[in-house]
C-alpha cells in the first residue's frame, strides 16, 4: 500500500464515518408507489428494508397526505400503544383518502421496526414521496413521481 495514504488514511476515515453518521440522521427515505386496479396508489415500505427476509414487520406511526400551498390534506396518528398499526414490507398502508388527478401529492409516513425500543434512532425512519396522477388521452391514469410529478404541467 501505498505510504502516503497509510498517512492519510488516519485522518481521513474518521472524518468520513463521523460525517456519514451525521448526514444520516436526517435522511428521507422513499416508499415505493404504484397504481392499483381502482386508480388508487399503494403506497409501501420498499422490498430492501427487509435484507435478510427475516418477515420483519414495522409499526406506522402517522400518516400524512399534503398538498403545497393548501396544507395538509389528511393525516392520521397510530400513537396509542395498545393498538399499533404493523405492515410487512410491500405492503400496501391504509391512507384513508381519496386521492385525485393532476394534483402534486406529498406522502409521507414514519415508521419503525416492530420490537425495537422507538428511541433506538436506527430504527426509525421518515418516509416521504411526491406524486401525481395523471389521465392520459386515451382515458388510462399514469403514476408519476418525484421531480416528474412537481415538473408535470
Amino acid at each position: 500500500m501505498n505510504k502516503k495514504l497509510l498517512r492519510i488514511l488516519p485522518v481521513f476515515l474518521p472524518a468520513v464515518l463521523i460525517t456519514g453518521c451525521i448526514l444520516h440522521r436526517n435522511v428521507f427515505h422513499t416508499p415505493d408507489i404504484v397504481l392499483t386496479k381502482d386508480g388508487q396508489p399503494c403506497i409501501s415500505i420498499p422490498a430492501n428494508e427487509d435484507f435478510f427476509r427475516r418477515k420483519k414487520e414495522f409499526n406506522i406511526l402517522s400518516l400524512y397526505v399534503f398538498q403545497r400551498r393548501v396544507g395538509y390534506l389528511w393525516k392520521k396518528n397510530f400513537q396509542d400503544y395498545k393498538k399499533p398499526y404493523y405492515v410487512k414490507n410491500q405492503q400496501c398502508l391504509y391512507f384513508n383518502y381519496r386521492f385525485k388527478t393532476n394534483i402534486l401529492y406529498s406522502i409521507s409516513f414514519f415508521s419503525t421496526e416492530k420490537g425495537n425500543d422507538e428511541s433506538q434512532k436506527s430504527t426509525n425512519k421518515d418516509w416521504t414521496r411526491d406524486m401525481r396522477i395523471i389521465k392520459k388521452t386515451d382515458g388510462t391514469l399514469q403514476l408519476l413521481l418525484d421531480e416528474e410529478a412537481r415538473d408535470y404541467s
